[in-house]
């Protein structure tokens, strides 16, 4: 504005534009990268909380369940078994216990921490497992688990029926009354050319939008297990157990599809009776102690104790004797 029209131009218009001739000192894209970076700082605390629950939920179960003596000790799959692996090479240098990966990362992470591997195909025929690690995606009330989100769920199911126990350790957010209460869909392992097929029969049971895992790696296209196989990530409504159906005797099928509801066990079975269906991501029915007991020779695909990290760096256990309330462990 030239000198002479500052001097002519009345106080209470000079002020606003003088005002708006001052750059703003902090421009929405300065303030947009500082929200950005808070929201990171964020997200980077609550990681961090969550690796700390699970190393603590690892050393506690680790601390309950190995014994130095062991000879077979499975090894599940996911970032928590890193933490029990470690757990376990801080308590034992014994070099004859042979540890049984359910999938090609677990076992290099064996042998990264200096242990010896076995193939699951390689044991004894009449071996059990000592006992078995391995994590979770989501665990109900019973102890029921939905697991296969790393997509080695058929291994881990091999695994954990051939142990004498399957131990379970998760962090906090997989604790819920029900299976599908926050996780989103059941992992199914498929062969690929009875992916139509399945994907029709999921439908039909209720599942509104079953989808094929797709390969976030760089190569493109459906994400392929350690058979070769595809996995199938299947929706459907909060599981519901055994209890939340007595007593419907009155001629419906709730809890076997009707309005929508199912049972974790019915739907398990129906799922698995799918022509091209290797196996389901749910890991039900009696844990290694009762098959023993019943004198099944094997395992059982539900965990005996389940050890959940906490926030505040304590660990809560859950058995089917202190239901989901569990018990705190200091």
């Amino acid at each position: 504005m030239p000198f002479f029209a500052l001097r002519n131009t009345p106080r209470h218009y000079l002020l606003p534009q003088l005002k708006l001739a001052i750059p703003n000192p902090y421009p929405p894209l300065h303030i947009s990268i500082i929200r950005s970076y808070a929201s990171q700082q964020g997200a980077t605390k609550m990681t961090s909380k969550i690796e700390e629950a699970k190393q603590s939920a690892a050393r506690k179960a680790v601390e309950d369940h190995f014994d130095p003596n062991f000879s077979y000790v499975g090894i599940g799959s996911g970032t928590t078994i890193i933490y029990v692996i470690e757990a376990i090479k801080e308590r034992s240098s014994n070099p004859q216990i042979q540890f049984v990966p359910t999938g090609y990362q677990s076992r290099q992470a064996i042998v990264d921490a200096g242990l010896k591997p076995i193939a699951f195909d390689s044991l004894p025929n009449d071996v059990l497992l000592d006992v078995a690690f391995d994590g979770a995606d989501e665990v109900d009330e019973d102890l029921n688990c939905i697991k296969g989100g790393g997509a080695c769920l058929f291994q881990e199911k091999l695994v954990a029926e051939r142990a004498r126990k399957f131990v379970c350790v998760a962090d906090y957010r997989k604790d819920q009354p029900r299976l599908l209460t926050t996780w989103p869909t059941i992992p199914i392992e498929i062969a690929p050319l009875s992916a139509p097929v399945v994907l029709s029969a999921l439908r039909a049971l209720g599942s509104p939008s079953p989808t094929i895992r797709s390969n976030k790696q760089a190569k493109a296209g459906p994400l392929k297990t350690d058979q070769d196989f595809f996995i199938v990530d299947a929706p459907f409504p909060p599981l519901l157990l055994p209890q939340d159906v007595t007593g419907s005797g009155d001629g419906t099928k709730f809890g076997e599809g009707g309005e929508g509801k199912w049972e974790v066990g019915s739907l398990a079975k129906r799922i698995k009776e799918i022509t091209g269906v290797l196996d389901v991501g749910i890991f039900w029915g009696v844990d290694g102690a009762q098959a023993l007991k019943e004198g099944r020779g094997k395992g059982g695909q539900r965990p005996v104790a389940v050890y959940f990290g906490l926030q505040d760096g304590r660990v809560k256990l859950r058995t089917v004797e202190t239901g989901l309330e569990g018990r705190i462990l200091d």
